[in-house]
């Protein structure tokens, strides 16, 4: 089970930049993966559905509270993103429709996928601690550093990215529309976006640590 859930995490974080191409990878696509990436989700909560089921058991502190309110978080608008999706579908689902709510589901529907996309980000940043437990300590001290070095760069790229891509417009719907240039390798997009995520991961990442950092300094002054 555990190497079932790797796989389907591994999936859905491949799946997630390529979403957001949109009309890079053809609108057709899009709904296909975007079918594919809500069926992960939903696989992924069954697994983990004992997380639910624990919800209201036992202490909450404030890594918990955090890692708690990002899950539910996501979880709406991982729920909400296909709803929208399905009411302007052209191909999967075209039958679906909602009179004259094209322009406002698009937009709800893209605002959402930003946020979705930054909170996944931020998740998979969350759940990096015990990874990390797992596999730094086998690295030589050399590939360690390296590997360091590589996601210091690609978080302080993301920065530029978040910028240069103009995602805040878009979370803050400032941006109607998504726009895209034709003529840009596609690559260049991938590598912008795989850097936003490796950002709002290293955040969680950091934060977390921060939090339990500050947690146990705290059990050791009482």
């Amino acid at each position: 089970m555990n190497k079932v859930r790797m796989i389907i995490d591994i999936l859905m974080t491949m799946l997630l930049p390529v979403l957001m191409a949109y009309s890079l990878v053809g609108e057709q696509a899009h709904e296909i993966l975007g079918v594919l990436m809500f069926g992960l989700f939903v696989v992924h909560h069954v697994i983990n559905r004992k997380w639910w089921t624990g919800l209201f058991r036992g202490k909450y502190n404030a890594v918990r509270i955090l890692s708690t309110a990002v899950n539910i978080f996501l979880a709406v608008f991982m729920i909400m993103q296909p709803v929208s999706g399905i009411l302007m579908s052209k191909y999967i689902l075209k039958n679906v429709t909602l009179g004259g709510t094209a322009s406002v589901m698009r937009t709800i529907h893209m605002t959402l996928a930003y946020w979705g996309f930054i909170m996944m980000s931020f998740h998979i940043g969350l759940h990096a601690r015990m990874m990390v437990g797992k596999v730094v300590p086998k690295m030589k001290t050399a590939v360690r550093k390296g590997v360091t070095f590589l996601f210091i760069i690609g978080a302080v790229y993301g920065v530029y990215a978040f910028v240069h891509r103009g995602i805040g417009n878009y979370l803050l719907m400032k941006t109607a529309f998504a726009f895209f240039d034709m003529n840009e390798p596609r690559i260049w997009f991938f590598l912008d976006y795989m850097a936003v995520m490796i950002l709002f991961a290293t955040l969680g990442y950091l934060i977390q640590k921060g939090l339990l950092h500050v947690g146990t300094k705290g059990k050791r002054g009482a």
